[in-house]
């Protein structure tokens, strides 16, 4: 049961919500920077005409993409899209009003900027190479076509591009500094200190992501929930540290258990739950017979002292127990103290 070690911050929906406002904020800044091109600059009437006719439909554009819901959810397919139709635009922009001696050259950074920030090294190298592409097209037909690959074009083309690939680099350099520390500040936040299994507030956000995704779907899937057995008594005999020690072989015991799409999480003390996607309740209760199996089988040594644990366990399935969060926990809840009492009128019996 592998724990995601990197968190993206480009995959997080809050985050590409945040990433889609920026773009659309730095796509009406490039709207209103070639506006006011047609306003001062000096272009014939009837090219004038046609550039705004063509911002007209980028603007419109822009409106589908962010304001009336062409897309239902902000995505990285969806940004990378708009800046390569940015760079388009630039593109047929410079092309009629100077070509390579344009004074609207530099409006290729926004989206260079704009894919460093969101997108990451390749989209923003592969975009680079588009506007050395595109800027070889605006002077092709002042350059011999024997020459555009010459060593002396080449020079111009890379010195024109270097500042655009420094830019990218710096900032993509930048982004994934930023990224490296959301993942530790999420893990951190998400992540139970002494188990490294998730915590309670992960768990109950996977679990409200799992019901959406099913409802939706059409599948089903079970929740475990879980009370050690005897941990009050290896701390009272063997001290807090043999303890955690305990609870920790049961996080383990998890990890080998457990598939990789399944979620542990330490809910609270010496309780933990699990989310089984796409499982039946007769699935479930499968994969709760071989977790109890083997931590029965298996102990661990602590200052000479073997100590060996057990765990009850409650099962509710999705949406034979429940079609909420708090019904299917309510729910497990009862069942794992069934299955505690009637372990315990095993033994006395």
């Amino acid at each position: 049961m592998p724990k995601e070690p990197f968190f993206r911050l480009n995959q997080e929906p809050e985050a590409l919500s945040g990433f889609s406002r920026t773009v659309a904020e730095i796509q009406w800044l490039l709207l209103v920077l070639m506006m006011f091109y047609l306003v001062v600059g000096q272009i014939e009437e009837n090219v004038k005409i046609f550039l705004l006719g063509g911002l007209c439909a980028f603007a419109g554009f822009v409106m589908a993409f962010h304001y009336l819901n062409f897309f239902s959810k902000a995505n990285v397919w969806k940004l990378a899209l708009e800046t390569w139709v940015m760079i388009l635009l630039v593109t047929w922009f410079v092309w009629h009003t100077g070509r390579q001696n344009s004074l609207l050259l530099n409006l290729y950074f926004l989206p260079i900027i704009t894919s460093a920030l969101a997108l990451g090294r390749l989209t923003t190298l592969l975009e680079v190479l588009l506007i050395g592409a595109c800027y070889l097209y605006l002077g092709k037909s002042d350059v011999p076509k024997d020459q555009i690959f010459s060593l002396a074009q080449s020079s111009v083309l890379l010195a024109w591009l270097f500042p655009m690939l420094l830019v990218g680099y710096v900032t993509t350099m930048l982004s994934s500094d930023i990224y490296h520390a959301f993942s530790r500040i999420k893990t951190s936040a998400q992540t139970d200190e002494l188990t490294s299994l998730y915590n309670r507030r992960a768990f109950m956000d996977l679990l409200e992501k799992q019901l959406h995704q099913t409802k939706r779907g059409g599948h089903t899937f079970s929740v475990l929930l879980g009370d050690c057995d005897n941990l009050k008594i290896v701390n009272d005999q063997y001290g807090h540290e043999a303890g955690n020690l305990l609870l920790q072989s049961i996080a383990d015991n998890f990890r080998h258990c457990l598939r990789g799409c399944d979620s542990a999480a330490r809910y609270g003390g010496d309780e933990f739950t699990i989310l089984l996607p796409n499982t039946t309740a007769e699935e479930a209760g499968l994969v709760t017979k071989r977790i109890k199996e083997t931590l029965t089988a298996g102990s661990f040594n602590y200052r000479g002292n073997v100590i060996t644990t057990n765990i009850s366990i409650g099962i509710a399935s999705y949406p034979q127990h429940g079609e909420t969060a708090e019904a299917l926990l309510r729910h497990a809840d009862q069942a794992m103290y069934a299955n505690k009492r009637e372990s315990k009128n095993l033994i006395n019996g």
